[in-house]
């Protein structure tokens, strides 16, 4: 959820005296500031040859659709300032080579007027204005680049949300803030108890599959050989993988990687490519050095390029069965490439679960793990970190997890056991808390439905085929199931993130005042106090 562009957020008049206050301070301390170069107009390219540098992001999905309308879709990560600045600089690309005209933003609704801003005559201070104001969380990427880039620039900002649902969404969010330290505490205590009902009702191989599951969640095993493990599991117990497609795509790759000789790789590749410059075309070589510098710039993956590769191979009739290490490397990067990590951390969790369910002897034991993750989710539900997965196994089982539920499960085993358990009186205020923040969730799947609604109804009022879409990530696994469902054409990218510097989204969300914002309200006052009227 987006709150930091300050159009059409109720905030208007304020961020206007805001930022001409911080213009005129920057009239008189110009310093250098990096503007986009605005390039002289071409025919539009085909979208679904766009190709994101490795430096601003990558493309995670691309899906073409039975219709002619596409949704560039652009996962956000809140206030963090690298990542808005590469969100500007791939929606420039889109608007400078693919003619985008149109962009929608998370948090806001109907046209976001930016003229007031854009309209500053110079080009230096209006850029650091609004630099310092995306820092400060009041301004997105994509506000800072049409602020940035002038009256001319040619895109124009909507925002897609239904407000109602949007204010809506946001009150449940500040309802639950007051009461997040004693959930988490109640959680981690709910955690203790049951982690000693695990020594009486464990098995050998429970345990043992619970030990790999900590180990990994502490980062003490690796993916890879966590993976392995629940694997090797799965066939002795029958457990297909049929169902865990991303799963199956990282076990294959591993498998590849285990017998790959990757110096004989590159060194078929370095073969291939002296074989076929000596019987391609003038055009084709050169479309092939387009894509060597595409990869090399970090522009396409290395099994793209060597997919691309591969295909003039096969073209100019060259036996590829004697590149086979070459071959061997071109599907373990695509297995690797058509990976999708957010799923597949909800397949290794459900894997895990398959497994459990093999070898639970009674009960209890089933009971305990139920209720065991079911904490694991509501602390993801608390944090704000939740996936549309662990929504719909709260939402499955939530009588199971009531308070009430927990504690007559961990009494019974303690008393059977004579285990002392020592829990806090109140605890059952969980019942209280946890509604508000299922709510929360609930609320911003329905702000899905909406938000593509309203792409689509700007798309279809500005006679427009592509909109860039930016929004949270959290909303990613809903919003592309909805567009497969109804066949819309969409390219889903993430901005890079190298460094996780803390923004101030949390403190936008609760509306906690900014330096600036402290200022200017300071300058107020004292015109207040003292204006004679």
């Amino acid at each position: 959820m987006n709150t930091g562009g300050f159009v059409n957020r109720g905030k208007g008049v304020v961020i206007k005296g805001l930022f001409v206050m911080v213009i005129f301070s920057l009239m008189f301390s110009v310093g250098d500031f990096l503007l986009y170069a605005q390039e002289e107009e071409s025919q539009p390219k085909d979208i679904f040859e766009f190709v994101v540098p490795g430096s601003l992001g990558r493309i995670k999905e691309l899906y073409k659709g039975n219709t002619d309308k596409v949704i560039v879709y652009i996962q956000d990560a809140h206030f963090n300032y690298e990542a808005q600045n590469n969100i500007m600089n791939i929606l420039d690309l889109l608007v400078v080579d693919y003619g985008l005209k149109v962009a929608g933003i998370e948090g806001a609704g109907g046209v976001i007027e930016t003229d007031y801003f854009a309209s500053f005559p110079e080009d230096d201070i209006r850029g650091q204005a609004a630099d310092m104001f995306m820092r400060e969380g009041h301004l997105s990427g994509p506000e800072n680049l049409v602020i940035n880039k002038g009256m001319e620039y040619p895109l124009r900002l909507f925002g897609i949300e239904d407000i109602p649902l949007y204010k809506q969404n946001l009150k449940s969010f500040q309802d639950s803030l007051p009461f997040k330290n004693e959930a988490l505490s109640f959680f981690r205590r709910l955690n203790i108890a049951l982690a000693q009902l695990k020594t009486e009702l464990y098995t050998q191989d429970i345990r043992d599959v619970d030990t790999q599951r900590i180990s990994y969640d502490l980062r003490l095993t690796s993916l890879n050989k966590y993976v392995e493990y629940l694997k090797d599991n799965m066939d002795k117990k029958g457990i297909s993988d049929k169902k865990y497609p991303n799963f199956a795509k990282l076990v294959s790759a591993i498998k590849i990687e285990e017998t790959l000789d990757f110096i004989l790789a590159e060194d078929e590749r370095t073969k291939l490519l002296t074989e076929l410059t000596n019987l391609l075309s003038e055009d084709d070589i050169r479309k092939l050095l387009d894509k060597g510098l595409a990869y090399k710039n970090e522009q396409i993956s290395a099994s793209k390029y060597l997919s691309f590769v591969k295909e003039l191979a096969l073209s100019s009739k060259i036996d590829f069965k004697k590149y086979e290490s070459l071959d061997k490397y071109i599907n373990y990067a695509k297995n690797y490439d058509e990976i999708k990590s957010f799923e597949l951390f909800n397949e290794i969790e459900e894997a895990d679960a398959d497994i459990r369910e093999k070898i639970y002897k009674n009960e209890a034991q089933k009971k305990l793990d139920l209720l065991l993750r079911g904490l694991r989710v509501m602390e993801r539900l608390v944090e704000i970190k939740m996936v549309n997965k662990d929504l719909a196994f709260y939402n499955k089982y939530s009588e199971e997890l009531k308070t009430d539920a927990y504690l007559k499960f961990i009494e019974e085993q303690a008393n059977k056991f004579a285990i002392k358990v020592n829990l806090p009186a109140d605890i059952s205020y969980l019942d209280v808390y946890i509604p508000a923040w299922v709510d929360f969730y609930q609320v911003a799947g329905l702000r899905d439905e909406a938000m593509l609604s309203n792409s689509l109804r700007i798309l279809k009022e500005h006679k427009q085929n592509t909109i860039a879409i930016v929004t949270g990530g959290f909303h990613t696994r809903e919003m592309t199931k909805l567009m497969r469902d109804r066949g819309i054409s969409h390219i889903v990218i993430t901005p890079r993130i190298t460094q996780n510097i803390p923004g101030p989204y949390f403190d936008r969300l609760t509306g906690k005042k900014s330096a600036l914002e402290g200022l200017m309200g300071e300058i107020n006052s004292a015109v207040f106090v003292n204006s004679p009227n």
